[in-house]
C-alpha cells in the first residue's frame, strides 16, 4: 500500500481518470472512444520526445533542444520524402538526424564539460537555424501520400501509429526491466561518484541518454509529419518545455536516479487530455497553457505532501520501534541488577 501511496505515476493517471470523469458530467462526448483513442492519438509526438528526455534528466541532465532536433528531423524526413527516397529509408534518414543532433549534445556535455541547460540551448539556436537554411523559412509542403495512409489508416478503430508507439513503448519498458546496463541510469543519477566506483561507466551512460533523446525527438518528427502531412518552421516549437513538464509531471526527479518510461508517457498522456478537456469545456486556446501550468503545480505539490505524510509516518513507526527495543533493553538490565 505504501509503494502505491509513493507512486507518482498512479497518481496522475487517477486524476486524469477523474478529471475526464469530471468533464463527462458537463459533456458526455468525451466518453465517446473514439474521443479517448483520438486524444492518445494526439499525444503521441509529445510522449515520443518526453521519452527520451526522460533518459537525460535521469541521469540528472536536461536537454532542451530536443523541439528543436524534433524540427530538424522532420525537415530531413519531408526533404527525403520529397525527393522520392521509399519511407523506411526516409524515416531512417529522420532517426540518424536525431541520433547525431544528440550526439552533438553529448560531446558537449560530456566531453567538454559544458553544463547540459547552456549546451541544448546553444544547440537549440543552432538547429532552428539549420532548418531556416534548409527550408529558407518556407514549409514543406506536398508531402506524399504513402506517410499520410500510414497515419489515417486504423486497425480495430486505432491509428496504426498509435499501435506502432504502443508496440515501441512496451519494447522499451521491458528492455529496461530486463537489461541490466539500464539501470545505469538511475545509478548515475542518483550518485555519479558512488557509480564509477561500482565501475559503471559514467561517460558511455551520460553520452547515451543525448543520443536517445535525439533517436526519440527523430521518431516524433515522423509521427507528426505524417498526421499533419506538411512540415512547418514551427516543428516543435515549445515542446522542449512540456516534455520536462510531461516527465516531471509522471515522476522523473530534476535531480535524477528515478521515474520510468511509464513516467513520460502518462506524464504526456495528462497534458494532452488537459488541452483536449479545454476544448469540450469550451474554454478559449489562450487558456490552455495557464490551466496546464496550474495542473502541474497543484498535481507535484500534492505528490509532495503525500510522499512527506508517507515518509513522516515510516519515520515515526521506525523510531517508535527504536524506542520500544530502548525499553526492552532498560527492562533487561533492570532485571540482571535485580538478580
Amino acid at each position: 500500500m505504501m509503494r502505491l501511496l509513493k507512486s507518482r505515476e498512479l497518481l496522475v493517471l487517477v486524476l486524469l481518470v477523474v478529471m475526464i470523469l469530471g468533464v463527462a458530467t458537463v459533456n458526455r462526448a468525451v466518453l465517446n472512444p473514439i474521443t479517448l483513442i483520438n486524444i492518445v492519438n494526439s499525444s503521441l509526438f509529445l510522449m515520443l520526445i518526453a521519452i527520451g528526455q526522460m533518459f537525460v534528466i535521469q541521469t540528472r541532465g536536461i536537454d532542451v533542444s530536443v523541439g528543436a532536433i524534433a524540427g530538424l528531423s522532420a525537415v530531413i524526413f519531408g526533404f527525403s520524402l520529397n525527393a522520392g527516397i521509399p519511407l523506411a529509408i526516409s524515416m531512417l534518414f529522420a532517426i540518424v538526424t536525431g541520433a547525431a543532433a544528440g550526439a552533438v549534445n553529448a560531446v558537449g556535455v560530456v566531453f567538454v564539460g559544458i553544463p547540459p541547460i547552456i549546451m541544448t540551448l546553444g544547440t537549440l539556436g543552432v538547429y532552428r537555424g539549420f532548418m531556416r537554411v534548409l527550408t529558407g523559412g518556407s514549409w514543406i509542403e506536398s508531402i506524399p501520400q504513402n506517410i499520410k495512409t500510414l497515419a489515417v489508416t486504423r486497425y480495430l478503430s486505432v491509428p496504426l501509429m498509435v499501435w506502432a508507439v504502443a508496440v515501441l513503448v512496451i519494447i522499451v519498458a521491458v528492455l529496461l526491466w530486463k537489461i541490466r546496463a539500464a539501470r545505469n541510469f538511475y545509478a548515475v543519477g542518483d550518485n555519479a561518484d558512488g557509480a564509477y566506483l561500482l565501475g559503471i561507466n559514467v561517460t558511455a551512460t551520460r553520452f547515451s541518454a543525448f543520443v536517445l533523446s535525439g533517436i526519440f525527438a527523430g521518431a516524433s518528427a515522423i509521427v507528426f509529419t505524417g498526421q499533419i502531412g506538411f512540415v512547418p518552421m514551427q516543428t516543435g516549437n515549445g515542446s522542449e518545455l512540456k516534455a520536462i513538464a510531461a516527465v516531471v509531471l509522471g515522476g522523473v526527479s530534476l535531480m535524477g536516479g528515478t521515474g520510468s518510461i511509464w513516467s513520460a508517457v502518462i506524464g504526456a498522456l495528462f497534458l494532452t487530455a488537459v488541452d483536449s478537456m479545454m476544448i469540450f469545456l469550451h474554454v478559449p486556446g489562450s487558456w490552455n497553457n495557464a490551466v496546464a501550468g496550474a495542473v502541474l503545480l497543484a498535481v507535484v505539490v500534492s505528490d509532495y505532501l503525500i510522499r512527506r505524510t508517507v515518509r513522516n509516518r515510516q519515520l515515526a513507526a521506525r523510531a517508535a520501534a527504536m524506542r520500544g527495543e530502548d525499553a526492552e533493553q532498560e527492562a533487561l538490565r533492570a532485571r540482571e541488577v535485580r538478580s
